[in-house]
């Protein structure tokens, strides 16, 4: 299997926060700021970008395992950036690091990925 990534790797994107990623909308809570789950797929949205066209056609990646420290709210109209880096690799798994800054560059999310190469024949 060819793939092109190498440890160092790194994408950003920016998002604007909707009514759809608000806990309040997602009922996972009360609260009009958005849920950590909303988070987690631009998180994840992101990393596919960066390893769209990087692996072969007949391979997928999926999700793995998350680890996730929510730490400050975000309403909607809000704009985010999402960063993240290949941390390494090992066979068929990717590790990654991520971070969720709002404008002012304080960190409303931190966290750690971990997504596997697969056949997408074999899934």
């Amino acid at each position: 299997m060819k793939i092109d990534l190498k440890p160092g790797l790194h994408h950003s994107k920016n998002f604007h926060i909707s009514e759809h990623d608000l806990a309040s909308t997602l009922q996972t809570g009360d609260v009009p700021y958005a849920a950590t789950p909303s988070l987690i797929i631009l998180m994840e949205r992101v990393i596919c970008e960066m390893i769209a066209g990087r692996i072969p056609e007949n391979y997928t990646c999926v999700s793995a395992e998350i680890n996730v420290k929510h730490l400050m709210p975000v309403s909607a109209g809000d704009e985010i950036l999402c960063s993240v880096h290949l941390k390494f690799s090992e066979e068929s798994k990717l590790f990654f690091d991520f971070a969720i800054f709002n404008l002012d560059d304080d960190i409303i999310a931190i966290g750690a990925h971990e997504r596997v190469l697969v056949k997408k024949d074999e899934y």
